[in-house]
């Protein structure tokens, strides 16, 4: 029997506003879910360990970013991302800081859209890379 993993559902009601927080992938035994794509409403859970990132602007940048597709964004399968699409965003994620951090040494360091998993990318769901590896964006739903 494998280990049971503790569920955490981020800002389950919808109320909270929880803002753009980094699950980095690695084993932890900690799920995080979250509401995603759009209109959709899908639900995505991965596993790691959660990172939030307070500052509004990479919030407001992100929620613009997507509020142009009206809570209908691309699948990235039937209906690709345009390119130039993908570049504003990477250059929006570019901006979103998360530090490497150890009891000895801080490393600045930002994230970058990880243009091998696109068929992740939705709204709410970014695939990104970190300074501690692969990792997922998330941040409020239109809905």
């Amino acid at each position: 029997m494998g280990q049971e993993h503790a569920y955490v559902f981020l800002d389950p009601d919808g109320t909270q506003g929880a803002g753009i927080v980094v699950i980095v992938q690695t084993p932890t035994g900690v799920m995080y879910a979250s509401q995603v794509g759009g209109m959709r409403n899908e639900e995505r859970a991965v596993e790691g360990f959660a990172v939030p990132n307070f500052h509004p602007s990479h919030l407001e940048a992100l929620t613009a970013f997507f509020d142009r597709y009206h809570g209908s964004p691309p699948d990235g399968l039937e209906c690709p991302w345009p390119a130039s699409h993908l570049d504003e965003l990477a250059q929006i994620i570019s901006c979103v800081p998360l530090w490497h951090t150890s009891r000895e040494h801080d490393t600045p360091a930002v994230l970058t859209l990880d243009r091998d998993r696109l068929e992740e990318l939705t709204e709410g769901w970014i695939p990104v890379d970190t300074a501690y590896g692969p990792g997922i964006l998330t941040h409020q739903n239109c809905d």
